[in-house]
């Protein structure tokens, strides 16, 4: 996919990996539409969202503002600790359900609203649209910190998957992409891991726009490669590594 002149929009985009991926797309050629909760100037959409609806909202802002969409990348996302073996805490499980509406309730949303917009950008193939959403190693085995958000990259990985599956048999010019980003020096990380393990945003952000431009339906990032390729030859030992990441 040639991303110059192309009409995106990317979720989670007023800092970190975000930022940095509107920021090389913009670079490109793409016209870039991103969103966030302290969002504000340029091509920028103020949204939190945790709260239903929202994301729809965005996607109809940046049809407006775009006169259309050719790639979508869900990227937006959150983690927080959540000790569920020490019983109900009211704070904890707020925090729980804010991963699932963010990491994957939106995502959902987000699908349903810009679909007919990809759809109608790329009405047959080969694949002239795009349906990116980033996930994580923790989407294939999890760690014992966070298991909220584990489940939420879990299912968004699923859920690309199921929406392949459709895509092929109603809108066969939109492509669906799964990014498998290692850990990233951004807010989220802060206090994880030492600099030298982390990719940098803009290294994450490249990794990404490649993966798009080759068009796999999975795209591991960095150190996600190694993972995903121990995982398949033993399980076991890569469940253990990200066991207590």
């Amino acid at each position: 996919m040639n991303l110059s002149s192309q009409r995106i929009l990317v979720t989670g985009g007023t800092g970190g990996v975000g930022l940095a991926l509107a920021e090389s797309l913009t670079a490109l050629g793409a016209t870039v539409v991103t969103c966030g909760r302290t969002a504000s100037g340029g091509h920028a959409v103020r949204a939190d969202l945790a709260v239903p609806g929202e994301a729809a909202r965005v996607v109809a802002e940046a049809v407006e503002r775009l006169g259309g969409l050719d790639v979508v990348v869900a990227n937006a996302g959150v983690q927080y600790p959540t000790p569920l073996t020490l019983g109900p805490d009211p704070e904890v499980l707020a925090a729980a359900r804010q991963e699932i509406a963010v990491n994957l309730a939106s995502v959902v949303e987000l699908a349903a609203a810009a679909w007919p917009h990809l759809a109608a950008a790329a009405p047959a193939g080969p694949p002239g649209a795009a349906f990116v959403a980033v996930t994580s190693g923790l989407a294939y085995a999890p760690k014992q910190s966070a298991p909220v958000y584990c489940a939420t990259k879990a299912a968004v990985h699923i859920l690309l998957e199921s929406l392949r599956h459709q895509a092929r048999t109603t809108s066969p010019g939109v492509r669906v992409q799964e990014i498998v980003l290692p850990l990233v020096d951004t807010a989220m990380t802060a206090g994880r891991g030492g600099p030298a393990r982390k990719l940098s945003p803009a290294q994450a952000a490249d990794a990404v726009v490649r993966g798009i431009v080759r068009g796999r339906p999975v795209v591991a990032v960095g150190a996600g490669r190694a993972l995903l390729a121990l995982l398949r030859l033993a399980p076991p030992v890569g469940r253990r590594i990200l066991r207590d990441g």
